[in-house]
């Protein structure tokens, strides 16, 4: 139990909320409605294609491209962080992060980069998909439920937004220019030369761009998820084993803590004047609680207009662990290295995540 504890502390956290915030709003149908079932459907397609990948040894051949074109490590890294950010703008910050987080630490473990450089490539991965996911409707689930509840076009959705994606990305190179001046000599291993199996990496490489598809609602994330369940059986049945199913639990059960406190009224009567004067900074603070996504569906009732939950939101992604969801992708992913180093992991995370929230709140402040 200790070992679990320890192990699945997010999960715990997230569980416990669930369960205290239940007992004033009781369970009811409405629980069924705040589960994002569309997100854990994806999120389990995309865990299932990163280890389809994994196992077909095609992350590893990459790592091998990678490296021979790396002149070392600090180049890589760069390559890495600006390839998440710029990749989150379409597959979204949960997928981008599933896809590259456990890849950038399997490329560094094989460049020979030690356990603190990997903290701060794997942080700024994360900051850099919270951040450029802002930058397209379909970035992130906040984006597509404020534009779908706002009715928000394209030109000023754009205009919103693009001035604090523009900074985000400058921060992020100049950080990673401060951060991660060392640097030294790639060194290759017998893995990057291994056999990829040709079939198996098609198959799943198909399965990456039907998701891609689904996440542009072209294609139902029934059929995704259906097809992919029927394939998995036919051809891999071990990846099932493989699954990180407590992930999944902790989404729920985040979402379940987000419909609760809605409906407490006296948090309401809370939430509903500061949201009128300070929309940015209410949405943004809220976020640091119950996640940008959760806050954006309880905001956006309080808000006159877009723009405040749209940045408060976006940039309050950044701050404590559980402003983003996503950002728990990550950690867990990093939480679970033999090597890991949780406390160095967490201090890096906060630091660098509120120097980065103060500034683009600053911003805001400035512009807004």
């Amino acid at each position: 139990m200790k070992g679990f504890l320890r192990k699945e502390i997010v999960f715990v956290i997230s569980a416990a909320a669930a369960v205290i915030s239940s007992f004033f709003n009781p369970p009811s149908e409405a629980w069924l409605d705040a589960i994002d079932f569309r997100t854990l459907a994806m999120l389990f397609s995309l865990m299932g294609i990163s280890e389809g990948l994994k196992s077909s040894g095609f992350f590893d051949s990459i790592a091998g491209i990678m490296m021979r074109k790396a002149k070392g490590t600090r180049t890589l890294s760069f390559a890495l962080i600006a390839i998440v950010f710029l990749s989150s703008m379409l597959f979204t910050n949960d997928v981008s992060l599933l896809m590259f987080v456990p890849f950038s630490a399997m490329l560094l473990d094989k460049a020979g980069a030690d356990e603190d450089y990997i903290i701060k490539v794997v942080v700024l991965e994360t900051i850099s998909a919270n951040l450029g996911s802002m930058t397209m409707p379909v970035g992130n689930p906040q984006n597509l439920y404020i534009c779908s509840f706002f009715g928000v076009g394209a030109g000023p959705f754009f205009s919103t937004i693009l001035p604090y994606s523009v900074l985000s990305a400058l921060l992020i190179a100049i950080l990673s220019a401060l951060l991660l001046s060392k640097s030294h000599d790639v060194q290759e291993d017998e893995r990057g030369t291994r056999k990829i199996d040709r079939t198996r990496t098609l198959i799943y490489l198909c399965f990456l761009a039907a998701a891609l598809l689904s996440v542009f609602r072209i294609i139902s994330w029934k059929l995704l998820f259906a097809a992919e369940i029927a394939a998995l059986l036919m051809i891999d049945r071990s990846i099932f084993r493989r699954i990180d199913y407590i992930l999944l639990l902790t989404f729920i059960a985040f979402f379940i803590f987000s419909e609760n406190i809605r409906n407490i009224e006296g948090i309401r009567h809370l939430i509903e004047n500061p949201m009128k004067a300070h929309p940015i900074a209410v949405s943004a603070s809220v976020s640091q609680v119950i996640s940008n996504v959760p806050a954006a569906i309880l905001l956006s009732s309080f808000a006159e207009s877009f723009e405040g939950v749209l940045v408060g939101t976006n940039i309050g992604g950044l701050g404590t662990p559980i402003a983003s969801l996503a950002s728990l992708i990550s950690m867990k992913i990093y939480y679970r290295r033999e090597r890991g180093r949780k406390g160095k992991y967490m201090a890096a995370f906060l630091s660098l995540n509120l120097l980065l929230l103060s500034a683009l709140a600053l911003f805001a402040s400035i512009i807004g």
